[in-house]
């Protein structure tokens, strides 16, 4: 690795080559031995940037380098040969016939201009043109957007009949209710799962597939700085959560990774990937761990590459993507058709983000989206999300991870969605699906949320468009703002407008989703999930009725929460008098002892017999 940042620091440097050969050539004997240290430090200055900043080592920033140093290395021996190397004396700048028209200009106004004076001016001439240069490239980049916008692998679709929004119609299918907010939050009190664990903190969050269902990954990371990472030169492992299970707890995987983001020198994460990707630019702020099916942690992350030296947009069909092995420290970076199975999001929600914005706002040419073009489809992406700066949202659909956003009007007045762009997270592939309907935005639904159905002042987050009965429902995590802990979910028809109706809230996803069914009249594809399970007998001792959806009760000898749910079919309005000392009998879910069980409510008898006639 040395010898290779060495490499770019001569790539980067390259530029003084034919500067330093003239310098050489009309110099003195001195000034050639100062030159020479000159250039030996000025390349031990640069490679020591290098080494610790990782630059950008896409071709236009490196063109950028060279033409830096060629110009003002030009600059600076011209200057030198003009007003000091004069038959090997130092000229003082006295007055001659042969000055220039500047110096002549400068003395009328009493100003004499000496050889250092002149350097200085010509640096700043050559800062004046880094920056013409710089103001084409950007003007180009700003104004030639549409290179960019066609290499993006599109599917438009005018309707959303084939969109992959996850449908719910039994307790198989359930909403993402981990929201990152409660993962992280629950990550961090369970740090002391391990040896050691107050030197090590959470590092980046990322959402994959594993062994079939959505989860979240997250590295543990040296904390404490330098010295702290010489004493234990490796992390113990990883934590992961299930996405969909509110019940979930972070599961530590002992998985011990000497190559992490939060390690120093040669064992930095971001450093070995820095040294596979000349010519492209690393996207995102750090490296992102994603496993195997063995549990095999990697770090990966996307290497992006501009158009050209002045179009300096993004191609977004020629990328790579670099997996760094956290045991051995090897590198492989590949194309994105030959992407490990094991990695499901090779594409960086930054990029993606960048990449639905310029969609939304450039997929008809610059000029149509400036204030002298019609606006004909300009959309942006809604901001509602929980990656991408808040513009995407992670949808696990059929094995697969997808980036979704919302598309809305650039008028801050509408608050509707246009369409919804599925970025497929391996691929790449954006899908845009038309939405012709009234449907509202996920901030509006945010909004409803928090403000109209939420008395607990509870805060929004997560919201995730499914299907219900066909039609396209916002489900919306309700978090404890203190803790961020899960409280409850809201369905929400997407074109109800918080009317009466249109809305349900629940404790899961089962119950909600009945209510839902209940109060807007609609009925899933499935009826009222079964519960199965062993036939439960006993004596009810403790029973709590929390709310008007559901009844909870322990049996003596049993440590097991039942919970009746009010909202069943198989519910009778007499089940509601159960009370302490009821003979009861009904099947129920096999759970472990921690967690509820719902009943299949058949009650045999009650205490008072009468009541059961």
């Amino acid at each position: 690795m040395l010898s290779y940042f060495a490499l770019i620091t001569l790539v980067k440097l390259s530029g003084l080559l034919i500067p330093f050969i003239w310098y050489l050539v009309v110099s003195t004997r001195r000034w050639r031995l100062w030159g020479i240290t000159a250039v030996i430090v000025l390349f031990i200055v640069s490679y020591v940037n290098t080494y610790f900043n990782l630059p950008d080592l896409a071709y236009p920033s490196l063109i950028d380098g060279w033409l830096m140093w060629f110009i003002g290395g030009l600059i600076f021996v011209a200057v030198l040969r003009r007003f000091v190397f004069t038959h090997g004396v130092v000229n003082e700048g006295a007055p001659s016939s042969k000055d220039s028209w500047l110096t002549k200009l400068l003395r009328q106004f009493g100003i004499t201009a000496g050889w250092l004076t002149k350097m200085i001016g010509a640096g700043v001439a050559a800062l004046v043109v880094f920056f013409i240069v710089g103001s084409i490239s950007s003007v180009i980049t700003q104004m030639n957007p549409q290179p960019s916008v066609s290499s993006i692998k599109t599917d438009i679709n005018n309707t959303t009949d084939t969109a992959p929004m996850p449908v719910i119609k039994d307790n198989a299918e359930k909403p993402v209710v981990n929201a990152p907010q409660t993962v992280s939050t629950d990550m961090n009190n369970s740090l002391n799962s391990f040896k050691n664990s107050n030197v090590y903190d959470l590092n980046s969050m990322r959402v994959q597939m594993y062994k079939g269902k959505m989860v979240y990954v997250a590295p543990v990371a040296f904390t404490g700085g330098f010295w702290r990472y010489l004493h234990y030169q490796k992390v113990p492992g990883y934590f992961m959560t299930n996405a969909t299970d509110k019940n979930a707890d972070p599961q530590f995987v002992s998985k011990p990774m000497r190559y992490t983001p939060s390690a120093y020198f040669n064992r930095d994460a971001d450093r070995r990937i820095s040294a596979h990707s000349l010519g492209y630019t690393m996207v995102g702020n750090t490296s992102q761990l994603e496993v195997d099916n063995n549990g095999t942690p990697y770090y990966v992350r996307t290497l992006a590459k501009p158009l050209s030296y002045f179009n300096r947009n993004y191609d977004y069909r020629h990328y790579k993507v670099a997996v760094l092995n956290t045991v051995t420290g090897k590198v492989k970076v590949y194309s994105p058709n030959n992407v490990p199975k094991f990695v499901d999001v090779a594409v960086s929600p930054d990029l993606v983000a960048k990449e639905i914005t310029m969609f939304g706002k450039y997929r008809h040419g610059f000029w149509n989206a400036t204030s002298f073009g019609g606006h004909s489809d300009v959309m942006k992406p809604t901001e509602a999300g929980t990656e991408g700066g808040s513009k995407l949202t992670p949808y696990a659909y059929k094995g697969r991870i997808y980036y979704f956003s919302g598309m809305t009007s650039i008028n801050n007045h509408q608050s509707s969605v246009l369409g919804y762009t599925f970025v497929d997270a391996r691929t790449n592939v954006m899908h845009y699906y038309k939405e012709h309907g009234n449907v509202m935005t996920p901030e509006r639904a945010i909004s409803y949320s928090q403000q109209d159905i939420n008395p607990q002042d509870y805060k929004g987050t997560l919201p995730l468009l499914y299907r219900i009965a066909g039609k396209p429902t916002w489900v919306v995590s309700m978090l404890d703002r203190d803790n961020n802990s899960f409280m409850k979910f809201v369905y929400l028809k997407a074109d109800g407008n918080n009317q009466s109706g249109t809305y349900a809230v629940g404790d899961d996803a089962n119950s909600t989703l009945a209510l839902f069914e209940q109060r807007t009249g609609i009925k899933s594809t499935a009826a009222t999930p079964k519960v199965t399970g062993k036939t439960i007998s006993g004596t009810v001792e403790r029973v709590v009725k929390p709310d008007d959806k559901q009844i909870l009760f322990i049996l003596k000898g049993d440590s097991h929460v039942y919970r009746m749910d009010t909202t069943s079919k198989s519910f009778q309005p007499i089940f509601q008098f159960i009370q302490a000392g009821d003979k009861v009998s009904f099947r129920a879910t096999a759970t472990t002892k921690t967690q509820l069980a719902t009943a299949n409510v058949g009650l045999d008898t009650f205490r008072n017999g009468s009541l059961g006639k």
